[in-house]
């Protein structure tokens, strides 16, 4: 890609932002904003976004690999409505906003993986990664890192055999600045739901669920649990029957 890959004036008018700070180049946005936060703990509404992640970071400190073409940026978002297993959820809340966001530019429906990765064809297009500060505990830092016009076909194998990307689907660029536009005014109208407490969280986030109805290998810290997934429940927790047994689980991983 050449030449500047956003156009920051449209971004600000489609968006209710408050400030966007831009990198051609950064290490992390997530590590960028949680500096920021630190620094002014008053932030809200603001995007942090670059052109080139050097040294993005997933869930459990796993490297995000992106090359140029993809879509990396952290949004500032303050929520002093919220609590517990409201603020909680907002993870999965971004992976449905993110999924509805994506559609217009693919042929088939994103599929969600509990609890913040992005899938199409059973492979990664993109992640969330949410974090915040032991100072201000209520503005999260939302990180969302989507593979767009990145193809993975010369990524690494071990890359490439799990990810994909929208170029990588559909043959053709899309506008960045499209992509992110859509997914903000997604973001601004699923967080808005669940300020107000209508989210309906299952009903949104299961029939995109590709765990739902397998079975799982779920591994939460030293222990290994087999189940079959019934999807999440109300509070985001991923519900497993395991030996009879219903069980919801807030933390860990599911293998596949």
């Amino acid at each position: 890609m050449s030449g500047m890959p956003f156009q920051l004036t449209k971004i600000r008018q489609a968006t209710s932002l408050d400030s966007i700070e831009y990198f051609e180049s950064t290490e992390s946005t997530n590590t960028s904003a949680l500096q920021r936060i630190k620094a002014d703990s008053t932030l809200d509404n603001v995007l942090v976004l670059t052109e080139q992640q050097n040294a993005g970071r997933g869930r459990g400190n796993h490297r995000w690999h992106a090359d140029s073409g993809a879509l990396t940026f952290s949004l500032i978002k303050y929520f002093p409505e919220l609590r517990g297993n409201a603020l909680a959820s907002l993870g999965l809340v971004t992976g449905i906003a993110v999924a509805e966001a994506l559609e217009p530019w693919l042929p088939q429906s994103v599929q969600l993986k509990w609890p913040n990765d992005i899938f199409l064809h059973r492979k990664k297009l993109g992640g969330i990664l949410i974090e915040t500060t032991q100072e201000s505990p209520q503005t999260l830092v939302i990180g969302i890192g989507i593979n767009v016009n990145n193809s993975l076909a010369n990524a690494p194998f071990d890359v490439a055999s799990k990810s994909i990307s929208i170029t990588d689907v559909t043959d053709t660029d899309v506008p960045l600045t499209d992509v992110l536009i859509e997914i903000l005014q997604q973001l601004e109208n699923f967080y808005g739901q669940v300020i107000a407490n209508t989210a309906d969280i299952p009903s949104l986030w299961n029939p995109r669920c590709m765990l739902n109805g397998s079975e799982v290998d779920f591994v939460q810290g030293d222990i290994r649990f087999q189940g079959h997934c019934h999807g999440v429940q109300v509070d985001g927790a991923l519900l497993l029957e395991i030996e009879s047994e219903i069980r919801p689980f807030y933390s860990g991983s599911a293998v596949i």
